[in-house]
């Protein structure tokens, strides 16, 4: 099946404590974004990227982009939330794909294989979620007192692409901007509409570097 993809790029550095937004930062001599965009645009079932940036990104980051990567074909600004700036992605597309994707730009060792699964998943399934069975036992704290001890081999661990037939996004995307509802997990929204979602299996190494230990760790997988 063919699909198109939206990658929201609009991530502070925070966080990472750094001086540019993260997805700028640099493993191996290449951006964090500029390796995330090479898989998807090397993909042959990717036909079109959209990449949501901060505004001010815009314009200096178009033609750049557009030059390395032939399947981007809009780069909008994001919105307040992800939720926004997904679904300025989503307008931006220019045909209506049998699957939409949807993965974080801070994600860059994402795979050839994940995507496939992604995408052929939706054969199957409403939309998806790629991701990891939980290793760590996982509590549920408020303030620092401990209220439960989650069952840990019913709890995975969310990553990205997430995958969706391109009514499901559509219809999710809507709801959410009606309703004002905001979502760090894009698939929550078609969760909470009763879509029948699932979780395929992700990789460990699909690291979303948020912080400079996961910038470290990062350099050293390109090493590997």
């Amino acid at each position: 099946m063919k699909a198109a993809v939206i990658i929201p790029a609009g991530g502070s550095g925070k966080r990472m404590g750094a001086a540019i937004e993260k997805q700028f930062l640099k493993i191996g001599g290449v951006s964090i974004l500029d390796r995330c965009l090479a898989v998807f645009n090397k993909h042959p079932q990717i036909m079109e990227i959209v990449v949501v940036v901060p505004e001010k990104r815009v314009a200096p980051l178009s033609a750049a982009l557009k030059k390395k990567f032939r399947k981007i074909t809009a780069i909008v600004a994001g919105g307040k939330e992800r939720t926004h700036s997904v679904s300025n992605g989503f307008r931006a597309l220019t045909k209506k794909y049998p699957v939409v994707l949807t993965h974080d730009a801070v994600r860059p060792f994402v795979t050839p294989d994940i995507i496939t699964r992604s995408i052929d998943a939706c054969r199957k399934y409403d939309g998806l979620t790629i991701a990891v069975p939980a290793k760590d036992t996982i509590k549920k704290v408020r303030g620092t007192r401990i209220e439960a001890t989650l069952t840990r081999d019913e709890l995975w661990q969310v990553q990205t692409p997430q995958a969706f037939r391109y009514k499901v996004l559509e219809h999710a995307l809507r709801f959410a901007l009606d309703k004002k509802m905001t979502a760090t997990d894009d698939c929550a929204i078609a969760e909470r509409l009763g879509y029948n979602m699932h979780v395929v299996m992700g990789a460990y190494a699909n690291i979303k570097i948020t912080t400079k230990e996961d910038l470290v760790f990062g350099r050293t997988l390109c090493q590997q």
